[in-house]
């Protein structure tokens, strides 16, 4: 159609309302005055195009006020290559209503009050590569609601109030998207709705939020970006949302906010350039994880009952403060963060509660880890913190705290307690500070076994602060070691305080009533004291000392020289303390402590010969010890002693594995060895050994096989080594009637164990030299049936492979089965079905009781012993009857059966009838196995007035001889278990020959 009415329809909308199903309607360049209605029920697979493909060329302008197109319950509809414009207010340039997996593509959208709205449970709809604009900037360019499942993508939008909303929808992806200028927001998520995805949109310019989900849950926002917007990205009350791979700059306050979002992750992420990187405010359970936070005043920024949140694996780089933790934002853990070359503090807690800051690196901020405002119970550990202007770990005003294990290295002032109480301070190294340790005006610390060196100033000051702890500490090549200033009440007991430049200790006059003893101290000059107050010792006192003396008294005085009181003093009653106090500028030690050497404590060893052996065994052992001036042996583990010389001879009587013990004794401890001794019965095992005569021969071949093992109570023989014992006996003879390699293993047994042999027996078939059959030779491991009661036999092969259905077909129509399948447990590599159509009877059956016998075959499948329930299952046999036979035997056709030979009875299997041609009718039966066969059925009976009994004839039934009497029975079926026949096969086809001879001979007589 065109717009000057010269095509086949004057109007789009005419020809909407003339168009079928499947149709396609060309609209030519020009613009169209039209408000188009496209409703018609059933109306699917339309399409509405413009034939430039340009939309700017056809044009489809609002005429009545109302949306441009509305589309009522379309259904795969299109709509590409228009320029659409002039919806007024609350009406849209296309308007979709309950309609599904419709296209609107390649569209611009020129002042709409609404660009495109889906409504009503509108579906996998696609809105794709669109441009939206307006001069003046309103409307909402795509809105969604209240539909599920679109795909809103590489659409170009711009200078509207919102650039796409979604309201109540749920499961909708928007990707490729451009969002500028939007007074409001870029992408808005409201109204519950769910599981949506965006991703890779570019969303800028934005008055308010640039993606904005609000009271919506469980919605992925991945790899966006997003700047230049109030927020950046912003959730209010919308849990469970992933927030991944979003690269977020330049918003006027945060670039991602959490507000009363929980459960959320956010993840490798970019934030920058913000007065707030990531922020959580009311959101508790989150993961911050691998997100890199740069150039905003603050990093990270937990805050307002945030709890149980994880900050971890992130970097806060070049921001004014890195990680900011602040008003009741409790239990977070912040770990293995890397926060650096921020201005201010790289970590920060402001009135928090039980945080854990753990393993974080935090370098070249102004300071490193602040806490303050009260923060209590938080834990600090495993940190390291380094090269920071100011302090590395600060507390102000934060009691109840734990500092463990961290590494707070070349920063201006190591660890810093200011009017901070009732905290831990362990196991921390702090080297090349002003101040390694310093409390000011804090009270009832314990710093306990911290490593404090080369630092400029002091190792530890205490300045304001009592009754604290020092214990432990190590402070080393410092100016001053340990530092009290107004300090009163303290014990310092334990450190070693060494090779300081300027003095060990130094106390000013108003710390008093300080307790300092059993400290290590050697330095050039050990004390500067200015008041008496304090207590350099306490009472001697039983326990170890720093210098491993006996005794607790008061401390260790040394030079770096060799000339201090505790090195050249001497100890003539060896008690530990020096003959003469210490005594020097307000310091009076009474117990000065003196260097004693380590104890040597005894080491126990010993050697013994034999450790294992039959009983009665007699071992030897021999003391080999150390430093002890006593032994002990309990070479039994009776925990009694069995002697204390130098060497013991012991005999275990009794078998068993026995702890032998040495106890080494001297004045400065004890010492023990164990080792065992295995004291093991003499025990007779069994030797399997056998004879089988003769090995090899031809079927049927009878092996009569001899147990020769030595010190065997019982036996086990096995034939085939599948499991199934054939015999218990010393001897006996088993007869082989299918050619086949054997496998025999004896297992013989007594009270103390098994043994086993194996050796192979080797059946071969005799070749009958005549005869012979229609239907091919050989395969399949032989038959057992003498040939010649075999009328004609036909050979199959196929691949047998484990977990696949196998079928034999019989191409050649040679015998009546046509086919045999089952399905493989076993692979089993190529096998071979012998199919056997008999002349009679098979001479390994007994008589069948009943029934018009049509044909009698063998089935032989594989191997000797392959066709069995734990190889095969679902084994079913297809055979074929004459039709011919049945008008000749007048054979009722439903009566047919297959009749099925085991454990020496004959048994008849249902059969289905499959399909019927001009000469043959064929039947399927479902068998436990293959084996002798049967095909028979009866006669319709015609009533008459004199009917004779057809005369029977049957062979006696014949019982197989066992060989093995204590063998239950042996059959030779495949299809009940391995090849293993114990009775002679043919016996019965024997005894009918020589029965017909006799007959002759008595005629010719």
């Amino acid at each position: 159609m065109a717009a000057d009415g010269t095509g086949n329809y004057a109007t789009i909308q005419a020809a909407v309302d003339n168009a079928n199903s499947g149709d396609t309607i060309i609209v030519s360049p020009g613009t169209y005055y039209e408000n188009i209605i496209i409703n018609k029920i059933g109306l699917k697979d339309l399409e509405l195009r413009s034939a430039s493909g340009d939309p700017a060329n056809t044009i489809i302008a609002n005429s009545t006020g109302s949306h441009v197109i509305s589309m009522s319950y379309g259904d795969n509809l299109t709509i590409k290559g228009f320029t659409i414009s002039g919806a007024g207010t609350g009406n849209a340039g296309i308007n979709m209503v309950g309609s599904h997996h419709c296209t609107i593509e390649n569209n611009i959208f020129s002042n709409n009050a609404l660009g495109v709205q889906l409504t009503s449970s509108s579906t996998y709809n696609t809105i794709r590569n669109n441009i939206f604009s307006k001069e003046t900037a309103a409307g909402t360019a795509i809105n969604i609601a209240r539909s599920g499942s679109n795909e809103i993508s590489g659409n170009t939008i711009s200078n509207h109030s919102s650039g796409i909303l979604i309201g109540g929808s749920d499961g909708n992806k928007l990707s490729s998207n451009i969002v500028s200028q939007s007074i409001e927001d870029g992408i808005l998520l409201q109204a519950n709705s769910k599981n949506n995805i965006l991703e890779n949109n570019l969303v800028s310019t934005s008055g308010r939020y640039g993606i904005y989900c609000a009271n919506s849950v469980d919605n992925k926002l991945i790899s966006n970006m997003v700047s230049n917007g109030t927020n950046g990205i912003n959730l209010v009350f919308s849990p469970g949302s992933t927030i991944s791979g979003n690269d977020v700059s330049f918003a006027r306050d945060h670039a991602i906010f959490l507000d009363n979002s929980s459960n959320t992750n956010v993840e490798n992420n970019s934030v920058s350039s913000s007065p707030y990187g990531i922020a959580l405010r009311y959101s508790n359970n989150s993961n911050v994880v691998n997100n890199y936070a740069y150039n905003n005043t603050r990093g990270i920024y937990i805050t307002l009952w945030s709890n149980n949140n994880m900050l971890s694996g992130n970097k806060a780089y070049s921001n004014n403060n890195g990680i900011v933790l602040v008003y009741s934002a409790n239990n977070n853990i912040i770990e293995n963060n890397e926060v650096n070359s921020n201005n201010n503090y790289g970590i920060v807690l402001g009135n928090v509660f039980e945080n854990k800051v753990l393993n974080n690196k935090i370098s070249q901020n102004d300071r490193g880890i602040s806490l303050d405002d009260s923060s209590v119970k938080n834990t600090l550990s495993g940190n390291i913190v380094n090269s920071n202007r100011g302090y590395g770990i600060r507390l102000d005003n934060s009691d109840y705290n734990n500092i463990t294990s961290n590494i707070v290295q070349s920063n201006k002032n190591g660890i810093y307690l200011v009017n901070s109480n009732n905290s831990y301070l362990i196991n921390n190294t702090v080297p090349d500070s002003e101040r390694a340790i310093q409390l000011w005006s804090s009270s009832n610390d314990k710093l306990i076994n911290n490593i404090l060196s080369n630092n400029r100033n002091y190792g530890i000051l205490l300045d304001n602060s009592s009754n604290n702890e020092l214990s432990g500490n190590t402070a080393f090549n410092s100016t001053v070691g340990i530092s009290l200033s107004s300090s009163v009440d303290n014990n310092v007991s334990g450190n070693t305080i060494s090779w300081n430049s300027n003095h060990g200790i130094f106390l000013c006059a108003r710390s008093l009533n300080n307790l300092i003893y059993n400290n290590n101290f050697n330095n050039a000059v050990n004390t500067n004291v200015r008041n008496d107050k304090c207590t350099w010792n306490v009472a001697n006192t039983s326990g170890r000392n720093i210098m491993g003396g006996p005794y607790l008294g008061g401390n260790y005085w040394a030079k770096p020289d060799g000339t201090g009181h505790s090195q050249i003093t001497p100890d003539e009653n060896n008690d530990g303390f020096a003959d003469e106090p210490f005594i020097t500028s307000n310091v009076t030690d009474n117990l000065p402590l003196i260097d004693v050497p380590d104890p040597i404590a005894p080491i126990a060893d010993f050697s013994a010969n034999p450790t294992k052996g039959i009983v009665p065994l007699t071992v030897e052992f021999k003391d080999l010890s150390k430093y002890a001036t006593s032994i002990s042996w309990d070479v039994n583990g009776d925990g009694k002693s069995d002697g204390n010389n130098s060497t013991l001879v012991y005999v275990y009587d009794t078998p068993g594995d026995y702890s032998a013990t040495l106890t080494a004794t001297n004045e400065n401890g004890t010492s023990t060895k164990s080792i065992t001794i295995n004291a093991e019965e003499f025990i007779v095992y069994p030797v399997a050994d056998f004879s089988a005569n003769p090995m090899s021969g031809y079927t049927p071949l009878s092996v009569q096989f001899t147990d020769l093992s030595q010190n065997a109570i019982s036996r086990n023989w096995d034939i085939g080594i599948d499991g199934t014992i054939e015999s218990t006996n010393a001897s006996f003879t088993y007869v082989f009637s299918v050619p086949g390699s054997y496998p025999v293993r004896l297992t013989a047994i007594n009270e103390n164990g098994t043994s086993s042999k194996d050796l192979t027996i080797t059946a071969t078939k005799k070749n009958s030299g005549g005869g012979g059959s229609r239907g091919g030779g050989g395969g399949g491991g032989g038959s057992p049936e003498p040939a010649r009661n075999v009328d004609v036999k036909e050979l199959s092969q196929v691949r047998v492979v484990s977990g696949n259905s196998v079928k034999f077909d019989f191409p050649k129509n040679a015998t009546c089965v046509v086919y045999v399948s089952f399905d493989a447990k076993k692979t089993a590599g190529k096998t071979t079905t012998i199919a056997e159509q008999l002349k009679a009877k098979s001479t390994l059956t007994s008589n069948l009781s009943s029934g018009e016998v049509y044909k009698y075959f063998n089935l032989w499948v594989g191997n000797a012993g392959f066709a069995t329930e734990k190889n095969i299952e679902n084994p079913v046999v297809c055979f074929k009857v004459e039709k011919s036979w049945l008008e000749d035997k007048n054979i009722d056709q439903n009566s047919i059966t297959l009749n099925r030979y085991s454990d020496k009875k004959w048994s008849e299997l249902p059969v289905k009838l499959l399909r019927e041609d001009s000469k043959y009718l064929y039947f399927k039966a479902d068998t436990p196995g293959f084996t002798h066969f049967a095909i028979t059925g009866n006669t319709i009976e015609k009533p008459t007035a004199d009917t004779k009994p057809a005369a029977e004839t049957s062979e006696p039934e014949e019982k197989n001889t066992t060989v093995n009497e204590t063998k239950k029975e042996q059959n030779s079926q495949q299809g009940t278990g391995k090849d293993k026949v114990t009775s002679i096969p043919g016996f019965e086809g024997l005894c009918v020959v020589a029965c017909l001879i006799t007959l002759f001979l008595h005629k010719k007589k």
